[in-house]
């Protein structure tokens, strides 16, 4: 089976920031991009930059959809910067470590 890309993964992304415009709900939710923050992308240093200059931009409670790739599969961290939280969800049980 072949592993699904980022490009993939922002298409999706897109579709449910479409979802959320036709719910008026667009300013709770923000995405980052897949490919910015991939393992592949750049050194952990630029990674971190990006990630906390789009966290920055927060408004107030909305949360931040950030897919990940760490190897072999994908995970979603759920960022919630202004209480400094992030949730992680992870469809392989026991996955978590590796």
């Amino acid at each position: 089976m072949e592993e699904i890309g980022a490009t993939v993964v922002a298409v999706y992304m897109r579709y449910l920031h479409d979802v959320l415009k036709q719910a008026n709900m667009c300013s709770m939710v923000g995405f980052i991009d897949p490919a910015t923050v991939s393992a592949n992308s750049g050194t952990i240093a630029d990674r971190s930059r990006l990630v906390a200059a789009r966290l920055q931009k927060t408004d107030g409670e909305q949360i931040f959809m950030m897919p990940y790739n760490p190897g072999r599969h994908w995970i979603l961290l759920i960022v919630r910067a202004k209480r400094e939280t992030v949730y992680f969800l992870d469809p392989l049980p026991g996955s978590c470590g590796r």
